[in-house]
């Protein structure tokens, strides 16, 4: 089973606002000095720190417990991998399908906002690993991308044994819809601090 780690702070998934701004597609300099938009991007993000329910499901694996294509060939090479899997929870989405038949608009300010707090999430993750561990850790890369199929999802969560919190579809897709999962490469051995 895997270990969990939960943020001590909301600090720890909030995204900075210009960054939350830029992925719902607008410009923080134009949007500022809207009040109206403004007042709706602050309810939102508002929204987002109360539904959230952050966590990420981790451990750590030998090369050899891993099948050569669930590592992606940049990260090839290491002995050991760090596999995670973060999620918000099922809240958010069950708040974006219901604002989308209100909103269209407000819906897709939380779908951004629940984006870039996950990658805060992610960060934050990475930060506590690395200051809890001495350990040189490669990029983080995630199932979609260059030659790692998104189909590996699945076997991450399996691997994690979190299939009673994270659904994988035949198409690689997560539910909850605000999920990722990473592979990091260990590059020395594991020491805690």
């Amino acid at each position: 089973m895997a270990q969990v780690f939960k943020p001590k702070s909301k600090k720890d998934f909030m995204p900075l606002k210009r960054i939350y701004i830029a992925r719902a597609g607008a410009r923080y300099s134009q949007i500022i000095n809207d009040k109206v938009l403004n007042k709706d991007l602050n309810e939102t993000y508002i929204l987002g720190l109360s539904l959230a329910e952050p966590v990420v499901f981790w451990d750590v694996f030998e090369v050899s417990q891993l099948q050569s294509n669930w590592i992606p060939s940049k990260l090839k090479g290491s002995s050991k991998y760090l596999i995670f899997v973060s999620t918000l929870g099922p809240r958010i989405d069950e708040e974006i399908e219901k604002l989308s038949q209100i909103s269209t608009f407000r819906a897709h300010l939380l779908d951004a906002w629940a984006s870039e707090a996950l990658e805060k999430l992610n960060d934050s993750f990475e930060k506590w690993f690395s200051s809890t561990y001495t350990v040189k850790m490669t990029r983080r890369f995630s199932p979609g991308y260059e030659d790692l199929h998104i189909t590996i999802n699945g076997n991450y969560v399996d691997l994690l044994g979190i299939q009673e919190y994270i659904k994988v579809l035949p198409t690689g897709v997560m539910i909850p819809r605000k999920t990722t999962t990473c592979i990091v490469g260990l590059q020395e051995s594991l020491k805690s601090q």
